[in-house]
């Protein structure tokens, strides 16, 4: 199976510079469940997991912590290039696909135009929210099923069940 880039057809034009520009979180969340797992198993670079906390500007600390990551390891296999461990790469990959979540939601019962995903996502991650006991969701973000239980609050919020 190949790995989910913005781009599906490795050899299009421009798929080089779409590749170096990463993951895309539509792509992701749009992704198969068959497709998520096999970038798992292939392991995000931690380059890209690295990009992935800048742009939901929460703090690098903050997002390795939410997301159980070392911040050793994380360095230094971005240094080195390196792909992630599978379990590593699955709370990324899931990260990426709650941003793709927020992505599709506006395109489809809103306006997409001037909207940014990764900086509303980063604001709400750290508000306590009633759906979920008082929690915050970043204190989630550590674990599947806590990121699934994020993506069903967010499906609500879009049905209007929490608003």
């Amino acid at each position: 199976m190949p790995r989910i880039s913005r781009s599906t057809k490795p050899d299009s034009p421009g798929s080089v510079r779409r590749r170096r520009a990463g993951l895309s979180y539509l792509a992701v969340f749009h992704a198969s469940p068959l497709e998520r797992i096999d970038m798992i198993k292939h392991g995000v670079r931690a380059v890209e997991a690295k990009r992935i906390l800048a742009d939901l500007a929460i703090g690098q600390g903050a997002g390795l912590r939410a997301l159980n990551l070392s911040p050793a390891t994380v360095n230094k296999k971005a240094k080195q290039d390196q792909t992630l461990s599978p379990e590593d790469s699955e709370r990324v990959i899931g990260m990426a696909r709650l941003v793709g979540q927020i992505e599709a939601m506006v395109q489809e019962s809103g306006d997409p135009a001037g909207f940014d995903a990764t900086a509303w996502m980063a604001r709400w991650l750290n508000d306590p929210l009633p759906a979920l006991g008082g929690a915050r969701p970043i204190n989630l973000m550590d674990t599947m099923e806590g990121q699934a239980l994020v993506s069903t609050v967010l499906a609500q919020l879009q049905s209007g069940a929490y608003a």
